[in-house]
């Protein structure tokens, strides 16, 4: 019967042993898989070999290569918004026209998570989406005075990772995401209390991390020229002036700022429409002139949105994420990566478990046997 019993859990081991990679890899042999955790600080997402952490206390997305041990963490976060008239007419924003700040971190306004959607459809494959809301106000520069203006807006991003290659459509026109490896951020601002100003600079912060810290500016999109090659440890905010760097107005849908190494090699990228959607559907769209500037810890890049009356209900597209031929080697696909570790694993954990019962039940007979013995006596 011991015999027996241990066939059948040697058979059970083999059986979970060899299931526990199917279950990583998606289990249909296309070696893909999402994988998402939610915690009090951020939502984790594995997809393949991007591995991205979106925190909850501000807008911010932490992205890296999952299987590369060299690959940095790469950060592209949205810390507030300026109200501004433009004085100089530029169409630009520069830090002297601010006039209002609206922060968007935990210590001044509340972010609502939604619930994460894991779905499968035939045009996106697998994905995950989530959003965080919050009503937010705009404060002068008074430390710790009380809003200027109370609620002054509805703030939402909206996160998605798919499977699938998938294109993006705004007003200037459209382009396109790579599966798997991309973050599409969509941001959208519902002005509920006018003041009146000329224009909202939304303000982009970007880090890349170990010898990954230059930026390439392209103003024509990812498939344009490079115009501008900035080290992010060179400060150009030091000293007086308009420090500010001008973006030129592009025909292209999108305009981006990759990550790159001090060889050129390129690994990461944040790119963002050159034109933001009405919603209130006065015009087919809001042309945004950017401009930049390097921090000597990263860029800070400056988008402004017009307003009409003080009033606007705009929505923005953008987007993060990994260039693969920068990392080294052939990378495989981080499931099936770590697939045949948590085979692996499962094997030694039920061959543990197999080898610890069969010492159980030898010392059961061991026992049983002592006792007949001492019975016989």
């Amino acid at each position: 019967m011991a015999s027996g019993r241990l066939s059948a859990i040697l058979l059970a081991a083999a059986l979970l042993s060899s299931f526990v990679p199917a279950l990583a890899d998606g289990g249909d042999g296309d070696d893909y898989a999402i994988f998402v955790s939610v915690d009090e600080t951020k939502v984790s997402i594995v997809s393949g070999n991007l591995t991205v952490a979106v925190t909850r206390d501000w807008p911010r997305v932490l992205f890296w290569h999952s299987v590369d041990p060299f690959s940095p963490t790469f950060e592209v976060g949205f810390p507030k918004l300026y109200l501004f008239n433009d004085t100089d007419a530029d169409g630009r924003f520069c830090m002297s026209e601010a006039v209002y700040t609206v922060y968007l971190d935990s210590n001044r306004v509340e972010w609502n998570l939604s619930s994460v959607s894991s779905d499968y459809s035939a045009e996106l494959g697998e994905s995950v989406s989530f959003s965080m809301t919050t009503r937010a106000s705009a404060f002068n520069d008074t430390l710790d005075a009380p809003p200027a203006v109370e609620s002054w807006a509805n703030v939402t991003f909206w996160f998605r990772v798919a499977e699938n290659p998938t294109t993006v459509t705004n007003p200037a026109g459209s382009y396109g995401l790579s599966g798997k490896t991309d973050v599409l951020v969509d941001m959208s601002i519902e002005v509920t209390n006018g003041t009146g100003f000329d224009a909202i600079a939304l303000e982009r912060f970007l880090q890349g991390g170990g010898t990954t810290d230059m930026f390439e500016v392209l103003e024509d999109g990812r498939d344009g020229a490079v115009s501008a090659v900035l080290s992010g440890r060179v400060d150009e905010s030091a000293g007086d002036g308009n420090f500010t760097r001008p973006l030129n107005i592009t025909d292209s849908a999108v305009q981006s700022i990759e990550f790159a190494k001090d060889d050129g090699t390129v690994q990461a990228f944040y790119s963002w429409g050159s034109e933001a959607v009405d919603e209130t559907g006065a015009s087919p769209g809001v042309r945004l002139n950017s401009s930049c500037f390097t921090t000597g810890a990263g860029l800070i890049l400056h988008s402004v949105v017009p307003l009409s009356n003080g009033t606007a209900s705009i929505s923005h597209d953008s987007s993060v994420g990994l260039v693969e031929e920068g990392f080294v080697g052939a990378m495989t696909d981080w499931i099936r990566e770590h697939s045949l570790v948590l085979g692996s694993a499962a094997a030694v954990a039920a061959a543990a478990g197999v080898a610890a019962l069969h010492l159980v039940l030898r010392g059961r007979r061991l026992w049983r046997g002592g006792a007949k013995d001492k019975g016989a006596k």
